[in-house]
């Protein structure tokens, strides 16, 4: 058998095996987990490139709601508003290719401006983070998500742990969590511990805060002028005041939010039906303002543009791509670069630039932040760092940009 025949073989045997799980009924009533799903469709393919060397395997399965990682700043000269009709979104060919292997063949751009921890939790652009805050057990566990808050620091870690840090690094409040959002001015930020949404103004240092109880099958994943936006997996909702909610009747499940915008982007249909497509709705009444192959991830802080992938992926996506967030139109796309580099799913605005992390697709433990621009520009925007906890075979935490 060929390499070739080989590649398709064990990824006809993914796509299989992880429509599976997706589809499967959890303990809650749900599919599972899609955050494992990924995690193991990540540890999949790694493995396959280290065992075959080959170009890097698409799943087709959705992909986990991630966090909110909004910039500050905001521009409300031109946001986008509602179309009259849905429309199917083309996907142009690349806009730029690349020559050489691995990292080497990316052209060096000007370095990113935006805050973030690399791979060995050594911050860029900003303060140190307090030295694992909340203690020994968190000592050699990576970052996940963090934002300043109240002077000091939200901080979750891949153990599923939520800490809030005050200035002197002293523990405030901490227990199950993992999701930080914020508007997109950067003025309000919301976090979730447990089953529980608490919100205040990012700078204030004794303002006070608002808190909402949820229900188990509830997920925060975005922050609206309204308030905060959670999710059960099917449609959402927006916390309005303490103890309230709006419930918005809205086919989409949401993977993106955007304040300045006033839209929530994600997802429309199943993965049991094989009709999924990425879609934008307007937030306060849900109505789908556009349906196509890319599923929103990302928005600019002005809502004009987002960030998204292919919405059939999973793992590492096959590309990324800057779409017109009012038409879904895509402005500009990665070229395929699957024999060379797996994308990261963790993307950033920093300008016209939308900045996402990358590792070489042979194994190396090698990572850098990369970047492409509303002009398809692709440049490499930061050093390339090695990753002592990263294998062929399992992965690991990549850049982690702090969420504005």
């Amino acid at each position: 058998m060929s390499i070739d025949d080989l590649n398709r073989e064990l990824e006809q045997r993914l796509r299989s095996s992880l429509h599976r799980q997706a589809d499967a009924p959890s303990e809650h009533g749900h599919g599972a987990d899609l955050a494992d799903v990924f995690g193991r469709a990540r540890r999949i393919r790694r493995r396959r490139t280290a065992l075959v060397a080959s170009a890097a395997a698409v799943a087709v399965v959705a992909v986990a709601v991630p966090a909110g990682v909004l910039l500050a700043g905001r521009d409300t000269s031109a946001p986008p508003h509602p179309v009259s009709t849905v429309s199917t979104v083309p996907t142009p060919a690349p806009t730029q290719t690349v020559s050489g292997a691995g990292l080497g063949g990316i052209t060096m751009g000007a370095p990113t401006t935006l805050t973030y921890l690399d791979p060995t939790n050594v911050m860029h652009n900003g303060q140190p983070l307090p030295d694992r805050a909340a203690g020994g057990d968190l000592a050699h566990t990576a970052v996940s998500a963090f934002t300043p808050y109240h002077g000091g620091w939200l901080i979750t870690y891949d153990t599923d742990r939520l800490v809030q840090v005050d200035a002197g690094g002293h523990v405030v409040r901490q227990g199950k969590g993992g999701t930080i959002v914020t508007t997109s001015d950067g003025m309000q930020t919301a976090w979730q511990i447990g089953q529980k949404v608490y919100a205040g103004i990012a700078s204030g240092m004794s303002d006070g805060e608002a808190s909402w109880q949820l229900t188990p099958s509830d997920g925060l994943v975005g922050y609206l002028s309204d308030g905060p936006v959670i999710s059960d997996g099917s449609g959402y909702a927006v916390l309005t005041g303490p103890s309230s909610r709006h419930e918005v009747a809205s086919d989409i499940t949401p993977s993106a939010v955007s304040q300045a915008a006033d839209a929530v982007g994600g997802v429309v249909g199943t993965v049991a039906k094989s009709d999924q497509q990425g879609a934008l709705a307007d937030a306060k009444s849900g109505t789908i303002y556009w349906r196509g192959a890319w599923r929103p991830m990302a928005f600019s802080p002005d809502g004009k543009y987002v960030g998204a992938i292919p919405v059939e992926d999973n793992g590492d996506p096959s590309a990324i791509a800057i779409l017109d967030a009012h038409t879904g139109t895509v402005i500009a796309r990665t070229p395929d670069l699957s024999s060379q580099i797996y994308l990261g799913k963790n993307m950033a605005w920093d300008g016209d630039r939308l900045v996402f992390d990358v590792a070489p697709a042979d194994g190396q433990d090698e990572q850098a932040l990369v970047s492409i621009d509303t002009h398809g520009r692709l440049e490499q925007v930061s050093p390339t760092v090695s990753n002592p906890n990263m294998d062929a075979f399992s992965g690991a935490a990549g850049f982690i940009f702090m969420t504005r």
